[in-house]
């Protein structure tokens, strides 16, 4: 089951749809979601501020990030204050003994990646705004810190949400093992889904295992699946996982991530790369 969910919500404009996505995954499972916001420390920019800088270049640089950092938080805590009011979902910081979903807000100072590095480990599912082209929020560094320092699956949430999240699921199915990974994590919400359908590449990439054994699989723990077959050759494989999704009316995607080098991905890009940066639905990853 999925009980506990760590959403990172990085400004208040980028905030709401992540907040609005573990919201209705919350709704589904009872779950606990804790809403962290972490506030740049200036103390910590100092190692990276130029030699030439003297001391009143330094402090003013400090000023302005704790201002900048200080408005963010605040509309940051109005976004989460008012995704309370009006999702229903009742605060709470501790385990209660009710039912239903709750959540709660942590607000920490410090380097975002490094906190959720931590953090996200006590989690089921660690939650992440996708990087947006031309904004520093959600950063694409935290999200990364979410997938391969956390070991908990990353769910990364679209600027755009689909009219419902985890609905029809749809999973690229790979032989890879963080393929595996990401369908074991992702039971709770295949099992809840109304509609599952494997995106399956023809011709796959050896050692390859059939998706027809991926129906037989999930049909012995009471899911049924179809396969959407697609030529693997007509789009970057990322692209056309997307692609696909989108014409089956998928709401979520459920995909591993990194199967090959992480360095050659981001040197001559991959699909989990696009995927991070062009999804238009929820993704969850494993690594």
């Amino acid at each position: 089951m999925i009980k506990t969910i760590l959403a990172c919500v990085s400004s208040g404009d980028s905030g709401q749809t992540v907040l609005e996505t573990v919201g209705r995954i919350a709704k589904r499972f009872d779950s606990h979601i804790e809403v962290l916001h972490v506030r740049a420390d200036p103390r910590g920019l100092v190692p990276y501020t130029g030699e030439g800088m003297d001391g009143s270049m330094i402090e003013e640089i400090m000023e302005v990030t704790e201002k900048e950092g200080g408005e963010r938080a605040v509309h940051a805590r109005e976004v989460f204050d008012e995704f309370c009011k009006s999702s229903g979902i009742a605060i709470a910081d501790a385990p209660n003994g009710q039912s239903g979903p709750t959540i709660c807000w942590r607000e920490e100072s410090g380097r975002e990646d490094e906190i959720v590095a931590i953090r996200g480990r006590l989690f089921d599912i660690v939650a992440v705004g996708r990087p947006v082209k031309d904004s520093a929020l959600p950063s694409p560094i935290t999200l990364e810190a979410a997938l391969l320092d956390t070991g908990r699956p990353t769910l990364v949430a679209s600027p755009e949400l689909p009219s419902e999240t985890g609905s029809h699921v749809a999973v690229a199915w790979e032989s890879s093992p963080e393929a595996a990974h990401a369908i074991g994590a992702a039971m709770p919400i295949l099992e809840k889904a109304d509609k599952v359908t494997l995106l399956a590449a023809d011709p796959v990439e050896p050692p390859s295992i059939p998706p027809e054994e991926g129906v037989t699989r999930l049909a012995w723990s009471g899911i049924k699946a179809e396969i959407m077959r697609f030529d693997v050759h007509e789009d970057e494989i990322g692209a056309a996982y997307l692609k696909h999704a989108k014409e089956v009316n998928a709401d979520m995607l459920i995909k591993g991530a990194y199967s090959r080098s992480r360095v050659r991905q981001m040197i001559l890009g991959g699909r989990t790369r696009h995927i991070i940066t062009a999804t238009e639905i929820p993704v969850l990853l494993c690594k």
